[in-house]
């Protein structure tokens, strides 16, 4: 078990270590480029294309690139649904690796991999000896702290690896699937490759339930909870190949949508991302939920979209 953290010593010792934390409410991030001079930047952008590499790239540079978000000493921290292994399950390497890209061109001093992604998942992608060298030099993470949340809901704290929170920047990158327990997952879910086995299992089974997704209800609540602790800086969703029935696992029925999504709010990401897979966004407890919260958006009414093809 990790040190204890209330919120109080936190926000302290997180200034002293320049990150940039918010606990709960909209953490706005105004940009600019000579692209958008005079124009609002989007709130989301989402590329088709068959190359996700290039499609990653040009999400994030539409967003107004990678030094917007990553600046020249920055930790990075890349949380990569990298441990499935089923076709349409995982994140695709090519749009991990795109984004490792753009940290390193943008001046990042380190990248931290929040799931620790096995070698494996890098070998599903073709690498240059460049390629190798950057994932080589991704690091692992250490250990766990636990954090309070009194504005938590049915999670009152959380055990979660001390990297999320001292990195100067953090990056989700989920893939969009089916779930099981919340028919959904994305973003928000995603957060769960960083918590502890022991958190995990209280998300899962702390209403006290025989199995592992009988409270659909109260996993999704412990899931918006968590993202009380840090909102990512940006998210690159992948929703080129994704299974669209018998999730989070797999194997399953796989549409392949070929598009890359990104933006800085991840309720807004993920509301994005269930009408891909078919799913009106109040389906999706755990969105509304987070959005309940003051976390983001889920009215995709309300947000700039751009859409392009690649």
């Amino acid at each position: 078990m990790g040190n204890t953290i209330n919120r109080r010593d936190f926000i302290f010792r997180s200034a002293s270590l320049g990150t940039t934390i918010a606990f709960g409410g909209v953490l706005e991030r105004l940009v600019g480029t000579a692209g958008y001079a005079g124009a609002e930047m989007p709130d989301l952008v989402v590329v088709e294309g068959a190359n996700y590499y290039d499609s990653t790239r040009r999400a994030v540079e539409t967003l107004g690139g990678m030094k917007q978000f990553v600046s020249k000493g920055s930790r990075v921290g890349l949380l990569v649904n990298s441990y499935f292994d089923k076709p349409g399950t995982y994140t695709k390497p090519q749009i991990a690796l795109a984004v490792i890209t753009m940290c390193y061109e943008a001046g990042a001093a380190s990248i931290t991999s929040l799931e620790d992604a096995p070698r494996s998942y890098w070998r599903r992608a073709t690498l240059s000896k460049e390629d190798s060298e950057r994932i080589d030099s991704v690091r692992s993470p250490g250990g766990t702290v636990t954090i309070d949340l009194p504005r938590g809901v049915k999670l009152k704290s959380v055990e979660i690896l001390r990297d999320l929170l001292e990195c100067d920047v953090l990056i989700n990158m989920p893939i969009f699937k089916d779930h099981e327990g919340t028919r959904f997952t994305g973003v928000l879910k995603n957060i769960m490759g960083t918590t502890s086995s022991s958190s995990n299992r209280f998300f899962h089974k702390g209403a006290l339930v025989s199995g592992y997704y009988d409270d659909p209800a109260f996993l999704s609540q412990c899931i918006a909870d968590a993202h009380l602790v840090r909102k990512p800086t940006l998210c690159v969703a992948d929703g080129t190949e994704m299974i669209v029935t018998n999730g989070p696992s797999g194997p399953g029925k796989i549409a392949k949508p070929h598009l890359v999504v990104a933006g800085t709010d991840g309720v807004a990401v993920d509301a994005y991302g269930a009408t891909i897979l078919g799913l009106r966004v109040e389906d999706v407890e755990m969105i509304q939920k987070a959005q309940d919260h003051g976390i983001g958006s889920a009215d995709l009414n309300k947000l700039r979209i751009t859409k392009l093809s690649v």
